[in-house]
């Protein structure tokens, strides 16, 4: 059975630990190595289980390595020059350490597998928090491995287990609405001395779909109507108790069913449920809005109203011009509104292939 690996949160006492430290504290990615990138074969997003081999990892010295490599020639040179036989023992035997480094540094990327996992809701201008799969199959245990992410400064550092798994949380920046591909990632390791830099792009072959971002002062829900259309249904205030239920996310302090946790003594949060047969529906309407608003401020206000009215139990249906969504409530049907918000006006004929925000 398969154990997970552990995520470096922190400074790892003893020896392994410093070597661990070490191996982090340059930053990713030189100048060097993004000259050579320029020359790589510009690589096509990949599927699922992308495999880390010789033929997509890159190994260049580091700003450490290359002073060790000076320092080895001045120890070599003077060692011809007065001929030290130490000499000659002291340099290559620092030569073949620097040459084991670098087998130790390969290796500690050869042979992961890479997938991407679930991806939280995200809305534009935010950030995508999806997660990154690292699926080890071998025996050895891999040590300060590292993800950049076009964009962010801070790199993601994991360990991973022998025959185990480790997910590493990411985030991607959402600047719009729609769908976004994902960016190429770059694993990287210094592992075990720091004289060498190991690393390998991957790009999934994935898509995210960013929601409009929600109006922040947005105005109050329209009216509700009646289920057979004619007249103003009743408000939420208006309905009659039908029990208690688990307390969630969102809900107000008013719910808070204080006196049925009294009664039965449990430690978990309770709200009042009510029934809304009679609370009419909602419909949301973009033709309806002022028009003095543009596109994206009418879909930033609808989408606000659609967590507001899923968040308040109210049963509401979304008109965007020739798309018509019928009225319900449920997660499902909000993902289905938010989904057609965030693609409203976009190539939906072109969509890429998809990952579930859920």
């Amino acid at each position: 059975m398969s154990t997970p690996g552990r995520q470096l949160t922190g400074t790892v006492p003893g020896p392994l630990g410093k070597r661990r430290a070490a191996a982090r504290r340059t930053p990713a990615g030189s100048r060097f190595e993004r000259l050579i990138a320029r020359f790589l074969p510009r690589g096509k997003p990949t599927a699922e289980g992308h495999r880390l081999t010789v033929r997509n990892i890159y190994v260049l010295p580091t700003r450490e390595g290359l002073m060790l490599g000076l320092v080895m020639l001045v120890m070599l040179v003077c060692s011809i020059n007065y001929g030290l036989a130490l000499g000659y023992a002291l340099t290559f035997l620092v030569f073949g350490i620097g040459l084991v480094a670098l087998l130790h540094t390969y290796r500690n990327l050869a042979g992961l597998s890479l997938r991407t996992g679930r991806a939280e809701p995200a809305y534009a201008g935010g950030a995508v928090d999806i997660g990154i799969q690292l699926a080890n199959g071998g025996p050895l245990e891999r040590f300060a491995v590292g993800i950049d992410v076009p964009g962010m400064s801070r790199t993601d550092w994991a360990d991973v287990s022998a025959d185990g798994e480790q997910t590493v949380r990411i985030a991607l920046a959402a600047p719009k609405r729609g769908w976004q591909p994902m960016p190429k990632l770059t694993f990287a390791t210094r592992y075990p001395l720091g004289i060498w830099r190991a690393w390998s792009y991957w790009q999934p072959m994935r898509s995210v779909l960013v929601y409009p971002q929600p109006e922040t002062a947005s105005p109050p829900l329209p009216c509700t109507v009646d289920e057979s259309g004619e007249g103003q249904g009743r408000g939420r205030d208006d309905e009659d108790l039908a029990g208690v239920r688990p307390f969630r996310p969102g809900d107000s302090p008013h719910r808070a069913a204080w006196t049925a946790m009294a009664r039965t003594a449990s430690d978990e949060l309770l709200a009042k449920h009510f029934e809304g047969a009679n609370a009419g529906e909602l419909q949301l309407d973009f033709d309806g809005l002022p028009s003095q608003l543009d596109t994206e401020a009418r879909l930033s206000r609808l989408t606000r109203w659609v967590l507001e009215a899923e968040r308040r139990e109210i049963r509401y249906g979304l008109r965007l011009q020739s798309q018509t969504i019928a009225a319900g409530n449920g997660s499902g049907h909000m993902q289905q509104c938010l989904e057609a918000l965030a693609l409203f006006g976009t190539a939906t004929d072109l969509r890429p292939q998809r990952m579930e925000a859920r």
